[in-house]
């Protein structure tokens, strides 16, 4: 059953298989096909590669959230994505690609090290060829309030601007912030601590002025979610999160918390950790994303 479900999905378009089915609840496609969500830096080619996991992409799959039109054979290690996919052998089939980029905005700030956008300082992996004023889409993982970069790209100046992170709510100002960006208009009657966020808007003075508000990272619903990034210092109620992820855990042991080290964490339900392997195919699936670590 399983090989005949993955030979429907590869004769259908990822994309309308996703549109029908990604909304079911726990992510479930079928009977006992799993939508799985990996979120993390691309490192190599070929389709990509993922943390570690393969993953086969469509060259002509669009990219969701890009800067400006994108299909799948314009990705370049050092972008960072969240992808939807199901198993297929040894190997990952791509239902739905997001590009994830922290940042997009004017360089507000530079040196040669670290640049400013909306106010968010972003730690340079190397040599950086944009100038004051021009606009950056920034990729990376959050690290406490920056970005440590793994690519920056000079774009054309697009409609609006926009930061992808985590909310913790406000700061003794009462500012909403994502990182260091003060995010003006925010609604946040149904934002907890945590929640992955997209803001879109316009740029002003270290911050965004909010048009639109998105929560969902990967487009659709997903199971289990394969995450890797930094984790946030654990807020006074023992919350702790994978920056940039949504995913949440609680801990009454603060200062075990390696908030300096990325590492690879896997969750479902917004939740972080405590998977239980259920029956084979669930500990098959577990085992192939590196879920016991």
């Amino acid at each position: 059953m399983r090989q005949i479900l993955f030979a429907l999905a590869l004769i259908l378009s990822p994309l309308s298989l996703f549109a029908q089915d990604g909304e079911r609840e726990g992510g479930i496609i079928g009977t006992g096909i799993y939508n799985t969500g990996i979120f993390g830096t691309i490192t190599a080619l070929g389709s990509i590669y993922v943390n570690g996991q393969h993953v086969l992409l469509d060259p002509v799959m669009p990219v969701a959230s890009a800067a400006s039109d994108m299909t799948a054979s314009d990705l370049r290690p050092g972008h960072i994505v969240a992808i939807v996919v199901v198993q297929a052998g040894d190997v990952w089939q791509a239902l739905h690609i997001r590009q994830i980029m922290p940042l997009l905005g004017p360089v507000e700030a530079l040196s040669e090290t670290h640049i400013t956008v909306l106010g968010t300082q972003v730690e340079l992996s190397g040599p950086l060829s944009a100038e004051l004023g021009d606009w950056v889409a920034v990729s990376g993982l959050w690290r406490a309030q920056t970005v440590v970069a793994s690519l920056v790209e000079t774009v054309a100046e697009p409609p609006f601007a926009r930061i992808s992170g985590s909310y913790f709510g406000t700061n003794e100002d009462g500012n909403d912030l994502i990182g260091d960006t003060v995010i003006i208009g925010l609604q946040t009657e149904h934002l907890r601590e945590g929640d992955f966020v997209r803001a879109i808007g316009h740029p002003v003075p270290g911050g965004l002025e909010v048009t639109a508000l998105e929560t969902d990272m990967f487009g659709g619903a997903v199971g289990i979610v394969q995450a890797k990034g930094y984790l946030s210092a654990p807020r006074p109620s023992g919350l702790y999160t994978v920056l940039g992820t949504g995913l949440v855990a609680y801990t009454d042991m603060p200062a075990m918390i390696n908030t300096q080290i990325s590492s690879i964490r896997c969750g479902e339900n917004g939740g972080l950790g405590g998977l239980d392997p259920e029956d084979s195919e669930r500990q098959e699936l577990l085992t192939s994303l590196n879920c016991w670590n």
